[in-house]
């Protein structure tokens, strides 16, 4: 399994952080038994996540992060599960008004679009409650609080 970020204007983004990010697609991937699969992460502006929440949802706002899973004709020629975009203007603003660190922010925006590309989704009360417990489990193995009790 590899973590493709190709290289991106956000110079701010720690070294370190980008490891995290590679371990936390490693492990969900790895539990949910898919990983031989690739994942592209793209970190972008605020405009560029504004144009592909259009283009794909129909909205024209930013939001946090962006998942495009890849057909299963396209994993299997490819090696990959689908993309990943995260707007990293709209992620630190949401950090700070949430009262999160944002790298851990950004650990379960990453965890949660990985568990999209799987198929999960968060429509239904069931589902979301099932997409939630998946993200809880995945961030205490990296010492993260549950987010949806802070």
């Amino acid at each position: 399994m590899r973590l493709n970020i190709p290289n991106h204007e956000f110079n701010d983004l720690s070294a370190d952080l980008e490891k995290k990010l590679n371990l936390m697609a490693e492990h969900v991937l790895s539990d949910q038994k898919e990983d031989i699969l690739n994942i592209n992460l793209k970190f972008v502006s605020s405009f560029e996540m504004k144009k592909l929440n259009k283009e794909f949802r129909n909205k024209s706002s930013d939001t946090n992060v962006l998942s495009f899973p890849a057909s299963k004709e396209i994993q299997e020629i490819s090696g990959e599960l689908g993309d990943i975009a995260m707007s990293i203007p709209y992620i630190k603003t949401e950090s700070q008004n949430l009262n999160r660190d944002e790298e851990d922010h950004m650990m379960h925006l990453l965890a949660h679009g990985i568990l999209h590309l799987l198929g999960f989704d968060h429509k239904q009360d069931k589902d979301a409650c099932i997409m939630e417990s998946q993200e809880i489990k995945y961030l205490k193995n990296f010492k993260i609080a549950n987010p949806y009790k802070l």
